[in-house]
């Protein structure tokens, strides 16, 4: 079985999320960015990667990726999806051949990188929007002011950013535009035909990660961010997703004992 999951906010969480938790955490990412996890999440996650075959799958750049500790010294997958589904990493080297046929799909199926660029500087101000900055030469995002951005504005060109295979997200002071065709799914699929094993058991908390959640078998989100806010009543009654109880950085040890007993329950012949 395959456990894919987001890191950021649904497994990782930055400093603003230990505010007013008694959680004992690891430090997990080192540096000018700092990440953690429950340190129960820590060693669940461990007992995972030693039963299924887990997979990252983030947003995250490269080199992004590369900077949490503990993907790279303790915990060290052998498949990551980063650049959210533009790169695979095999052994921490990106997948030449997937990378090349996914330029190739780009190049015709949605609308030019540096055309979407120009299109959302005609309603981008520096009152509300850093400068757009290109992630591994494949999608953009900023820092905005959620208070001063122009919600109407924006949700219109999110709607003519779909039409033309883009789509616009926003995760609390980061706004992503990115190719509809990179997606974490799309490099998952890549993954299962590696492994043969297409059973999939899948995390995430941002509406960038709606295509990895609607193809696993079984998903689990925290109950936090895009999906849950715009997600969890339209998802009312569905079995085969849910969200966690438990806000914040609580949640990513409750989604994880979630996953575990999904693995248990399916070894010994459930579902």
């Amino acid at each position: 079985m395959i456990f894919a999951s987001d890191l950021d906010r649904t497994l990782i969480y930055s400093e603003k999320f230990l505010e007013g938790t008694s959680c004992a955490v690891s430090l997990v990412e080192r540096g000018k960015y700092r990440s953690y996890m429950t340190r129960p999440a820590v060693e669940l996650l461990r007992q995972i990667a030693g039963e299924m075959t887990f997979v990252p799958c983030t947003t995250r750049t490269i080199e992004q990726y590369h900077r949490i500790q503990l993907f790279q010294t303790e915990i060290v997958p052998r498949y990551a999806v980063v650049s959210n589904g533009a790169n695979l990493l095999i052994r921490g080297t990106p997948d030449i051949s997937y990378r090349t046929k996914m330029s190739r799909m780009l190049a015709t199926d949605c609308l030019a990188p540096e055309d979407m660029f120009v299109e959302f500087n005609k309603i981008a101000s520096e009152e509300w929007a850093a400068p757009m900055r290109q992630a591994d030469g494949v999608f953009y995002y900023c820092i905005i002011d959620r208070l001063k951005a122009p919600l109407g504005l924006v949700q219109a060109f999110a709607q003519w950013a779909e039409r033309k295979g883009w789509a616009v997200s926003v995760q609390e002071r980061k706004l992503y535009l990115v190719p509809q065709l990179v997606n974490k799914w799309t490099a998952l699929k890549r993954v299962m035909e590696l492994t043969g094993d297409n059973r999939v058991v899948a995390a995430g908390d941002s509406l960038l990660d709606l295509p990895l959640v609607k193809g696993a078998e079984y998903a689990i989100s925290p109950s936090h961010g895009e999906l849950y806010l715009q997600q969890k009543e339209l998802n009312a009654g569905n079995a085969g997703w849910d969200f966690t109880k438990a806000c914040g950085i609580a949640a990513g040890e409750e989604l994880l004992r979630a996953v575990l007993n999904k693995n248990t329950t399916t070894e010994q012949g459930g579902y």
